[in-house]
């Protein structure tokens, strides 16, 4: 016999806190790993003879949509970092070989 609701629903929880902390210390690789865990537990609670109702998955998405909000944040100022590191490598090239 599978889980029962509640113990689903605090295992989905911790999985997606688990991504949250990965999200938060740029660690995006094994995010996505924790990510495909995640996918699999969802499925399986909905297949299951106890289903999660429309509260518990708008809880969900909820908490989903702001990790991955926070991803996105992260992404971009990751992005805006590189960019301005190269450009300051440059900046030091061009200096150097005048």
């Amino acid at each position: 016999m599978g889980l029962k609701q509640p113990v689903k629903a605090e295992y989905i929880n911790k999985l997606l806190s688990n991504i949250e902390s990965l999200v938060n210390d740029n660690n995006a690789d094994e995010a996505q790993l924790v990510i495909h865990t995640l996918n699999d537990a969802l499925k399986n609670w909905c297949e299951s003879d106890t289903p999660p109702n429309s509260v518990q998955l708008k809880a969900v998405q909820t908490k989903i949509n702001a990790i991955s909000e926070q991803a996105n944040v992260a992404k971009n100022e990751s992005s805006k970092a590189i960019i301005k590191q190269k450009k300051t490598g440059k900046a030091i090239s061009a200096y150097k070989s005048v």
